[in-house]
């Protein structure tokens, strides 16, 4: 089985609901606990981001926040470098952003200051500057995802990085890839397409693959509520609505792709981490060098 036939079955007038509300948080719950990349991306942050900041004061901007799992160990971290921390986290769905706020008041105190704003991105106006402006598997939903990683560069202060974790568009990401062009008309960017638009933008970068992995094996289990919400979570669609057919091929792409050594199955659950440190450009000159 490849993607080839599913989206072709798609194509012939398939209706999936999108992942959305607490079927959403449900599911991201119970995939990332089938994963190690969270932990990994801790890792690569207490080595690569957080020795960076600033030994007074640390500004940390989140967009896409969540629930704030991992937002809440980055900003411990950030409290082993820097003094004082004031983080901000952004996010469009009330109960995440709620969520997420009451996770980070527990590390709030005399050196942290914590904001949650439950705005989408494009909704937000904000003067202030921030040393970091961190989007952790957040430019998938963007509508213009161009235009959000402009307006995330605006965002850094001079000295200032802007980070963006997407993963790679391939096995893991076929799926979502297929249902998000159906349900919203659009393609969503993945990191390839992110590393061609900052070349096109004329900017420096870093660009380093985390490596991670997810473990699948209870989405072969009919009976496993949890296999459900992994395999949604992966497609981006309540899997169960959709016909059996479809089930069946999900099923199938999920067999032919996934590792396994005769008691699990797991599929590859990398991501690509860029870094953009603030350059001496001006949010015109981004839009003027892209052509937009």
């Amino acid at each position: 089985m490849n993607i080839t036939a599913i989206r072709e079955v798609l194509q012939q007038g398939a209706t999936p609901v999108p992942l959305e509300g607490e079927h959403y948080a449900s599911s991201l719950a119970i995939y990332e606990a089938a994963s190690d990349q969270r932990d990994r991306i801790l890792a690569w942050t207490r080595e690569a981001l957080i020795p960076e900041m600033g030994a007074e004061r640390a500004s940390i901007l989140s967009v896409g926040c969540g629930a704030g799992d991992l937002d809440k160990e980055i900003l411990a971290a950030s409290t082993e470098q820097s003094k004082v921390v004031a983080y901000v986290g952004l996010e469009p769905d009330a109960r995440q952003c709620q969520r997420f706020l009451t996770q980070m008041r527990d590390e709030t105190n005399g050196r942290v200051q914590v904001e949650a704003h439950n705005v989408g991105f494009e909704d937000l106006h904000d003067p202030r500057r921030y040393d970091l402006v961190i989007m952790v598997h957040s430019l998938y939903y963007m509508a213009d995802p161009a235009w959000a990683v402009e307006k995330a560069l605006g965002l850094v202060k001079e000295g200032g990085r802007l980070v963006i974790l997407l993963a790679a568009n391939d096995t893991l990401n076929e799926l979502s890839s297929s249902f998000w062009k159906m349900e919203a008309d659009r393609e969503a960017w993945f990191s390839e397409d992110l590393d061609a638009y900052l070349n096109q933008l004329g900017l420096s970068y870093e660009r380093e693959r985390i490596e991670g992995r997810l473990n699948v094996t209870q989405c072969f289990n009919p009976a496993s509520v949890a296999g459900t919400q992994i395999a949604d979570f992966i497609a981006q669609v309540a899997t169960k609505k959709l016909t059996p057919q479809l089930q069946g091929m999900i099923g199938e792409y999920l067999d032919a792709t996934s590792e396994h050594d005769g008691q699990q199955r797991w599929l590859p659950h990398n991501v690509d981490a860029f870094t953009i440190k603030q350059q001496a450009v001006s949010y015109g000159a981004l839009v003027a060098n892209a052509g937009r």
